[in-house]
């Protein structure tokens, strides 16, 4: 299991942009420190009152030369915004003055505020991400390169530099339906399974769906990408209650602004349509518990509560899961990035240097003793013969 620490930057009210950047620029070293695996942002544009992820490329260029371990993941780089050739060249270059540590996630966008601002033409942003995949995939590794497709015509070429991963940087896309995580399947690459508000069986379904797609992928050969990564709203507090008041609230304010937005993109464009599934799940939307235990979106809790719903989708087939911990002051995102990697990370990662309860332990040993006993390989010392009190003179 790998854990990613992803923020988006929310900014408060009251806050400036340059003291968000920086308090992000700290968090990350910090998820360095506390055994994260990567660290990813999404691609943002005018995103009023939220997100300010709107440069990602910027921001992990500064990161490489202040930490040393943690991997980068573009989660996601907009295709439909950014053409692939471009993408392709950034992360190349990205990989070079990251020693290798940088990791593509691509989607079409689901915001009308950067679509339309962008001028994507919804009919055809879906087709686009999965074709600007191909080009990614031939530009990494063929030289010279071409494509002629429907919506991209490159003449041969050779991407200048090219990264040093073999044979390329790790390539994800955003799943969001059933078809999205057969499209990832059918190319080869990971997924990304976002928006999951519709519960635990819906995050199954889309799950097996691309296992069984990518038996067929790996029956044809050829370099693939098989990880399956969740998106969750997270927070790590001292207790559960703790962490509702305060993790639990903001996330919930996070999700009922994508919740309002994502079916009036379904009515706006057929290939958006599932979108408009969120409306069955209604007024549960804003129910905390049910967004905590049912909606499988969510980690919000005491270390030990936090344990416990990440092995629910490790149990769902999750290679790795995406902990935006976001939407909360600085010093609590910090607070709450050390409670994972001090309490909940080890448990999946190094379950054998957990210190486990002393009489725990002494139980454990007593059980051995026994059956050692009755095999014949425990021999209990002689005990010592009482000492005689001294003569009287």
């Amino acid at each position: 299991m790998r854990f990613m620490y992803l923020s988006e930057g929310d900014a408060a009210c009251g806050q400036t942009h340059q003291a968000r950047y920086w308090e992000l620029v700290e968090q990350v070293i910090h998820a360095e420190k506390w055994g994260f695996d990567l660290f990813g942002v999404s691609e943002q544009h005018m995103a009023v009152g939220a997100a300010t992820t709107a440069s990602p490329e910027v921001l992990y260029g500064y990161l490489y030369g202040k930490t040393s371990r943690i991997r980068f993941r573009h989660a996601i780089s907009l295709i439909p915004v950014n053409h692939p050739l471009k993408v392709a060249a950034n992360v190349a270059v990205s990989d070079i003055l990251s020693n290798g540590r940088i990791e593509l996630g691509i989607g079409r966008g689901n915001t009308t505020l950067s679509l339309r601002a962008f001028e994507v033409d919804l009919s055809t942003n879906r087709d686009k991400a999965l074709e600007g995949i191909e080009i990614l995939k031939k530009a990494f590794t063929e030289d010279p390169f071409m494509h002629y497709g429907e919506h991209y015509k490159i003449p041969p070429r050779s991407l200048v530099p090219k990264p040093i991963q073999k044979p390329h940087p790790n390539i994800y896309m955003a799943s969001s339906s059933v078809d999205s995580h057969l499209h990832c399947a059918e190319l080869g690459i990971g997924t990304l399974s976002l928006s999951n508000f519709l519960g635990w069986e819906f995050l199954e379904e889309n799950i097996a769906s691309y296992r069984k797609g990518m038996k067929k992928t790996r029956a044809k050969g050829g370099h693939v990408n098989e990880s399956v990564g969740v998106l969750i709203h997270a927070y790590c507090d001292e207790t559960d209650e703790l962490a509702r008041e305060i993790g639990g609230e903001a996330n919930l304010e996070y999700v009922h602004v994508a919740y309002t937005g994502y079916p009036r993109l379904a009515k706006m464009n057929e290939s958006y349509q599932y979108m408009g599934a969120l409306a069955k799940v209604g007024e549960k939307i804003n129910n905390i518990d049910y967004f905590i235990n049912d909606s499988a979106a969510a980690v919000i809790g005491s270390p030990e509560s936090c344990i416990r719903q990440i092995e629910q989708f490790r149990k769902a087939g999750a290679d790795e899961v995406l902990l935006r911990i976001d939407s909360v002051p600085h010093d609590k995102i910090m607070k709450s990035i050390e409670y994972f990697g001090r309490y909940v990370i080890p448990h999946f990662k190094h379950p054998e240097n957990i210190v486990r309860q002393p009489q725990e332990v002494l139980d454990d040993i007593r059980a051995m003793r026994e059956q050692a006993k009755q095999q014949g390989v425990y021999v209990e010392l002689p005990k010592k013969p009482a000492r005689s009190a001294p003569a009287a003179s």
